[in-house]
């Protein structure tokens, strides 16, 4: 009787110690890569290749993906009004590594993305209590947004003749028909002088807006914000009617890729509205007249199948280094492009297998031409 006790108690012990290995090696927050740079400066792309005329709903660039969660770490607290239930309290606290590694999406910073090349910038805010700041979001808190800005400030400041797409897609926490909360969100773009290179909505129609308005002629850097928010005021253009970006929430390569076919389909047929994300959208109108977003990115599922790739690739950054090569080496790219000519991926400056040179010169032939 005393044997087959110990037997059963080292078995138990022996799951426990397996199932603790497990549950460290699922949470490593570390991820095992190299991050590979261009050795070429994309600062002035737009004012070495674009022409005033262009339209700028129609110039292709490359777009950045919950832009600035670079400074995610293990140690960043956990944002309560972004976080799945499951990311919260003690199971939030178990699986913390394992759900870094699917929150954090870029590696750079918005001074570096901005030079190698980056122009749309998918941006998610919330307050941070602890610091009594807005920050960069994403599960977790990554950076003060003042200090976000002040970086971009310089580079426009720096670049006359580039212009920005700055997409506040998620602001959590504040009330969209609120003026108290929108002043809060104003009060940051004009304390770091952003607001000095915006192009004021108003001034034409979003379809007319050309590269040369938006940087008086290569003279000035330019800046478009888009906002859900309904106050009005010029230098925040409308979301709900100046944008379209179609969400996969897929985790297969083939299956985001019928996704973008799908949704070429719709935007050519005219059929597609912009402000597709907001529900009840008075301002839509055909998608062909605003900003087209090509959502080129992978997302883990909650299924055994989703878990398991999650897993076995380690982190959204790993995966993305592999995706998004396949993506500009599919057949259908420049069908793509001509449809949702804004190209937004997950760590969207890795040059792994040459990416990111090879994704600019796309963009810069498709400019040109």
């Amino acid at each position: 009787m005393k044997k087959i006790s110990r037997r059963i108690l080292r078995i138990f012990l022996m799951l426990l110690v397996i199932v603790l290995a497990l549950v460290i090696t699922i949470n490593f927050p570390v991820t095992n890569f190299r991050h590979i740079k261009s050795d070429s400066d994309y600062s002035s792309w737009m004012k070495d290749n674009l022409t005033s005329e262009q339209k700028i709903i129609d110039i292709a660039m490359l777009g950045a993906h919950d832009a600035f969660t670079n400074e995610i770490t293990l140690f960043s607290k956990t944002d309560l009004l972004s976080a799945d239930s499951i990311q919260t309290g003690a199971i939030g606290m178990l699986i913390k590594g394992f759900s870094l590694r699917q929150s954090r999406t870029q590696v750079s910073d918005a001074s570096e993305l901005l030079a190698n090349g980056v122009r749309y910038f998918d941006i998610r805010l919330s307050y941070n209590e602890s610091k009594s700041a807005w920050y960069t979001s994403h599960t977790y808190y990554s950076r003060d947004f003042l200090a976000v800005l002040a970086e971009i400030e310089t580079f426009l400041s720096d670049n006359p003749g580039e212009f920005l797409i700055l997409d506040l897609q998620h602001i959590y926490g504040v009330d969209y028909t609120s003026q108290d909360d929108f002043q809060e969100i104003y009060a940051l773009f004009d304390d770091a002088g952003i607001l000095d290179y915006a192009y004021l909505e108003g001034d034409k129609e979003l379809s007319d807006v050309t590269y040369g308005d938006v940087t008086d002629n290569k003279q000035q850097g330019g800046v478009i914000i888009l906002s859900k928010f309904e106050e009005e005021n010029d230098n925040f253009w409308q979301y709900g009617s100046s944008i379209r970006s179609a969400w996969p929430n897929m985790d297969l390569d083939g299956d985001v890729f019928a996704f973008l076919d799908w949704e070429t389909t719709l935007i050519n047929s005219g059929y597609a509205m912009t402000g597709n994300q907001i529900s009840d959208n008075q301002y839509e109108q055909n998608s062909q007249n605003g900003f087209r977003i090509m959502q080129a990115v992978l997302t883990m599922q909650m299924s055994g199948e989703g878990i398991l790739n999650a897993l076995t690739s380690w982190s959204l950054l790993e995966r993305a280094k592999g995706f998004n090569l396949a993506l500009i080496q599919t057949d259908n790219f420049f069908l793509w492009l001509e449809a949702m000519p804004i190209v937004m991926v997950d760590y969207s400056d890795t040059n792994k297998g040459g990416f990111l040179d090879e994704i600019m010169t796309k963009i810069i032939e498709f400019d040109t031409n």
